[in-house]
């Protein structure tokens, strides 16, 4: 069974990811999930206490969720999802919408992001960093205000010791006039024998059966540089990479590449582990 999540809260960039999640189920065969958290209690309940009715709290709460629904009933029945096996869920939560999310089971989230800089970053980051860092699934991260978008360039960013994730992502990717660009990038912290990675990266594409394919090996001041300049140099459509879900003083002290492209790009990020 192949489950895609799509997180919302009726935002353009949500409903963009929604739209990018379809074309996939179309591809793949695979149902989606249209979820909108509501955490409780919610600014919504100022909708019915503005009317100066009184209304019991359990009462407004119900009518908070019951409009939640109506509205994703609406998303989904429009022609575009036509055929498309799409669930519309609204669910409450006292937790953070990361944590409610992820208790879902799903085989690709897609979800959408406007990112996260400066202090928000340092104390917070993005609702899509933190999916990014805990999901145990692909993690589609749709960036950018394209009216359009379209997978048809792929920017592999890799370090030819973690590979295994591209296979898994051409699962989902299984569109054949897909051109990959593999990049590796170069941050001068250590020597670099050129001619060994062009050896590996044939053996990485043998392994992946890929014939038609663009490997470079990118200068840059730091690898999030490297991935954001050659992906906006070749015009990427989407940036592939791996991520090490590091979690508590791990993620504190070292970090996650993968989180902070997520932030950073204004293209869409699929991540892996």
């Amino acid at each position: 069974m192949k489950k895609i999540l799509v997180p919302t809260d009726l935002s353009e960039i949500s409903l963009k990811a929604l739209d990018v999640a379809a074309d996939l189920a179309r591809h793949n065969g695979a149902e989606i999930t249209l979820l909108q958290v509501k955490i409780f209690p919610s600014a919504s309940l100022g909708t019915y206490y503005s009317m100066g009715v009184a209304v019991p709290f359990d009462t407004a709460w119900k009518g908070v969720l019951d409009d939640a629904k109506k509205e994703l009933d609406t998303v989904i029945t429009n022609p575009k999802f036509l055929g498309l096996n799409i669930k519309a869920v609204v669910e409450e939560s006292v937790e953070n919408f990361e944590s409610t999310l992820l208790k879902h089971k799903a085989d690709l989230i897609v979800m959408g992001s406007t990112g996260a800089t400066g202090i928000k970053e340092m104390f917070g980051g993005s609702h899509a960093e933190s999916v990014v860092r805990h999901a145990n699934c692909p993690v589609l991260v749709i960036k950018g205000n394209q009216q359009e978008y379209r997978i048809q360039k792929v920017l592999v960013a890799t370090d030819m010791e973690n590979t295994d994730f591209i296979k898994k992502a051409f699962k989902w990717l299984n569109m054949p006039e897909i051109e990959y660009h593999f990049v590796y990038v170069d941050n001068a912290m250590r020597q670099i024998n050129y001619e060994a990675l062009k050896e590996d990266m044939k053996k990485v594409a043998t392994k992946l059966k890929l014939k038609n394919y663009h490997f470079d090996i990118w200068d840059g001041a730091n690898i999030e540089e490297g991935i954001l300049d050659s992906a906006h140099q070749i015009k990427a459509d989407l940036i592939l990479m791996y991520t090490h879900g590091r979690t508590g003083l791990t993620h504190w002290f070292k970090g996650s590449i993968a989180e902070d492209v997520v932030n950073h790009s204004d293209i869409p990020v699929m991540t892996l582990s």
